[in-house]
């Protein structure tokens, strides 16, 4: 092979690869959030069944008797985009109809059981990149102080679980991305406060 057939060789060869390096990349990706939950404000909210209006995803109710809280974003941080992260209209609608747990306690001595099912949304944005993250999950109450004296417990909060996708709506990601995952999280009845972490697959 002559030496201009090895330089173009080269060419093409160094010009596949910057073409293969430029393509998507599937990357595990988190972020970790925290704020404080509170109602949402009634123009946010759906008259008709009490879920959140901003976005069809979270605008669901199996009944007329949801919820809609918005999510007051303190602290943002994790790789879900690169750089110092915000996170922004975040509203969870909580489903009071739906609870897998319809046996009632024995005798009226024990902890009321209850489990509901949630949609959430989100946007997380840095700098030159965002993205909409759907959520949807179960929050089941966590009770302590259970004792003969106080056999209801003490309903001191709840513990959330599910799982995100990211949506094109309202806006598609930017960059182009896709994903999803698994999340986990609590919250304090008390306070409102509360914690959510997510983890899982991102290609962009």
């Amino acid at each position: 092979m002559n030496r201009l057939a090895l330089s173009i060789y080269a060419a093409v060869l160094c010009f596949a690869g910057t073409a293969l390096a430029a393509g998507p990349t599937t990357h595990t990706r988190t972020l970790n959030i925290t704020g404080i939950g509170a109602a949402a404000s009634a123009g946010n909210v759906d008259v008709a069944n009490g879920a959140c209006n901003i976005d069809p995803w979270v605008d669901h109710c199996s009944d007329t008797s949801c919820t809609c809280l918005e999510i007051t974003v303190s602290k943002a941080s994790g790789s879900m985009d690169a750089g110092k992260q915000t996170v922004t209209n975040f509203f969870v609608t909580s489903d009071q109809d739906n609870n897998p747990a319809t046996e009632p306690t024995p005798g009226g001595m024990g902890p009321n059981p209850r489990c509901n099912s949630f949609l959430g949304i989100l946007t997380d944005t840095s700098s030159g990149e965002a993205k909409t993250l759907n959520l949807y999950g179960v929050s089941c109450k966590k009770v302590i102080g259970i004792s003969s004296g106080n056999p209801s417990g003490t309903h001191v909060g709840d513990t959330i679980v599910g799982g995100w996708g990211i949506s094109a709506s309202p806006a598609p990601p930017v960059p182009d991305a896709s994903g999803w995952g698994t999340l986990s999280g609590s919250d304090v009845k008390l306070t409102g406060a509360t914690s959510v972490k997510i983890s899982g697959l991102v290609t962009e």
